[in-house]
């Protein structure tokens, strides 16, 4: 239906009403200006972004940021723009490549000597800055003032990861979020959150960027995001933790070199950098700031683990859409700038922590003085623990004030942020403990009966032989006791489309035949420690914990009770030892004791005919 323009426009008029409203219910906004200002194009410039052109009120969408863009690869030869894959819903995930060199494909780009940074935009596609901010960079590297920041490096940009996440776009799909006008979806046309895929590879969009790190080797791996949550001063935030991770080198250079002149070159265009920041109550900041490692299900987690130099961003979603574009283009140009300075002492410490093969890879991280693990789905705070009063080190926090109110439709109280902004020094936990360890086997042999498990550890790029003939060998293997099946919260519900197991791996040595086309993958390798986490049983990110080995949980032969009862009886007769044994378990276990089926099935799975793969996680490992 045609409206007439009258109406067209009270429509348009009524959307951007709509639009302001659900923005004037955020905490104060407070005034800023910057030198970064001068970044923005003057409005006669033929390469002005749609960004720039909307005063940073709006993003463009799919096709008119990828018109903009194949138009500037056109125009320029420092520019060309490649597919690297395609969406469930039909739309090429974009990659841009800045280089000076003659040939961009990745072969000729290793050749180049050049490090080589990658960034990434838009996993989360209401969480867009990174893309106009690239934008605006690469138009003023092919037609502005900064072509010589590919003298030293080269660039790789892929403006929307999550290509058709950003066209569920809305006024009002990210409440907490200070613009842009249109936000794009959180989640892919899958409702699958990218952010989470990283080691189980469900999704068409990250199994893409892993391709470009195989292909292209990045020295330094970039994910830009936007925040929820808690207010404060900072409006560009990244993170690391110098003594945490699986990539102890790298976390000293990101430390040494990258914070400081990232903090230095936003601080000198009037922008407030800081580290990554989560509220242990999850709140306000009274108890502390907590930062733990995530699961490398997380990109910057993932790019740790495979010995990647790798730095999560978090704008803060409370800051303006144009300061916060502002400030990831300063951040941008910074790196690369640093790259091309420092990429050498990088490219050392990188291949220092690829060549280490530690004798014990930690499995997941805790805060010295918590009890277990935190992770970002289900973050435990100190309160409930036996903290101790002290925490590691503090942090002089930029913060908001903020007071607690009770509500008069809930009665419960929640937190009001007033815009005023003050100074903390409040306590800053990291996560800097192993809590768990997995001992380095020599090698996995991961059955042919599980094709799904080997072609994803080929995605990742881990090396492997295909077994050509059965192998007949000794290794040892994992009984799975007391499974669960369930996620952090206690739930069974699907989390990212699976069903997660939990349960605990007890050791066996058995004399096991894999047949041809079965894997076997030697830990000596660069992402030998990636291969760990990965068929590691007690690894939350393993794929028995996603669940692609849920066979093992089923039984599928039984006895009946006729055939099980005279089998008892002989058994108990032929063996005192199994009848003492039978006695004290029921005066241990009332519940075992009062359960028939309970007591056939203990009797059965102590005969040759009970199945002895139940339960047994098939993948071996030679010690």
């Amino acid at each position: 239906m045609l409206f007439p323009n009258k109406l067209r426009f009270s429509i348009f008029s009524l959307f951007i009403l709509t639009a302001a409203t659900a923005q004037s219910i955020l905490p104060p906004e407070i005034p800023w200006n910057g030198k970064s200002e001068l970044l923005i194009a003057k409005s006669n410039n033929p390469w002005l972004t749609p960004t720039e052109k909307s005063g940073f009120i709006t993003t463009p969408d799919y096709n008119e940021t990828m018109n903009w863009l194949k138009k500037l690869s056109d125009a320029s030869p420092l520019i060309s723009m490649v597919s690297i894959g395609k969406s469930l819903e039909g739309r090429d995930i974009f990659m841009i490549i800045a280089s000076s060199e003659k040939t961009v494909t990745a072969s000729s780009l290793k050749k180049s000597g050049k490090p080589l940074l990658f960034v990434q935009a838009g996993i989360h596609s209401g969480e867009i800055d990174g893309k106009d901010a690239g934008m605006m960079l690469l138009r003023d590297i092919a037609f502005g003032n900064k072509k010589q920041l590919l003298n030293g490096v080269n660039l790789l940009f892929v403006p929307i990861l999550n290509v058709d996440g950003h066209e569920r776009s809305s006024a009002f799909n990210r409440p907490n979020q200070r613009g842009p006008q249109n936000m794009g979806w959180r989640t892919n046309a899958q409702n699958l959150n990218l952010n989470r895929d990283y080691t189980k590879l469900d999704t068409k969009e990250i199994k893409a960027v892993i391709e470009v790190m195989n292909q292209y080797d990045p020295l330094l791996y970039m994910d830009i995001h936007v925040t929820d949550g808690a207010d404060y001063q900072y409006d560009i935030t990244f993170g690391g933790l110098k003594e945490q991770g699986h990539s102890m080198e790298i976390s000293n250079w990101l430390s040494t070199k990258f914070k400081p002149q990232a903090d230095s070159d936003l601080s000198a265009n009037g922008h407030i950098p800081g580290q990554l920041l989560f509220s242990v109550n999850d709140r306000d900041f009274s108890q502390g700031n907590m930062l733990t490692m995530g699961d490398p299900r997380f990109s910057d987690a993932y790019g740790d683990l495979r010995h990647m130099a790798s730095v999560l961003v978090e704008n803060h979603s409370l800051k303006p859409f144009k300061q916060r574009v502002l400030g990831t283009y300063v951040l941008l140009e910074s790196t690369l700038k640093l790259l091309a300075k420092e990429g050498k002492s990088l490219q050392e410490s990188t291949l220092s922590d690829r060549a280490k093969r530690a004798s014990k890879i930690p499995l997941k991280w805790k805060i010295p003085q918590m009890k277990t693990a935190v992770t970002f789905e289900s973050q435990s705070s100190l309160k409930k623990t036996d903290a101790s009063a002290q925490a590691p080190d503090s942090l002089n926090l930029l913060g908001i004030e903020s007071k607690i109110v009770k509500s008069s439709i809930t009665n419960a109280d929640y937190v009001e942020w007033t815009g005023k902004p003050i100074t903390m020094t409040i306590a800053n936990y990291k996560g800097t403990e192993a809590l768990e360890y997995a001992n380095r086997p020599k090698a996995y042999y991961v059955p042919a009966t599980y094709p799904e498990v080997i072609d994803r550890l080929k995605l990742h790029g881990i090396q492997m032989e295909i077994l050509k003939q059965s192998r007949e060998v000794t290794v040892e293997m994992y009984r799975i006791q007391d499974a669960k099946f369930g996620n952090t919260d206690g739930k069974t519900t699907p989390f990212e489309g699976h069903i997660q197991v939990t349960g605990t791996p007890k050791p066996e040595i058995h004399k096991q035949l894999f047949v041809a086309g079965s894997a076997y993958i030697s830990t000596d390798q660069p992402l030998g420690d990636l291969a760990i986490l990965l068929l590691e049983p007690k690894s939350p990110d393993s794929y028995l914990s996603w669940g692609f080995f849920d066979q093992i949980f089923q039984r599928t032969e039984y006895i009946e009770a006729y055939v099980m009862e005279p089998t008892i009886k002989k058994m108990l007769e032929e063996s005192p030892e199994l009848r003492k044994e039978f006695e004290q378990k029921k005066a241990q276990d009332v519940m075992f004791a009062n359960n028939p089926n309970a007591i056939f099935t203990w009797f059965y799975s102590k005969t040759k005919h009970y199945d002895n793969r139940y339960l047994l996680y098939p993948v071996g490992k030679e010690m």
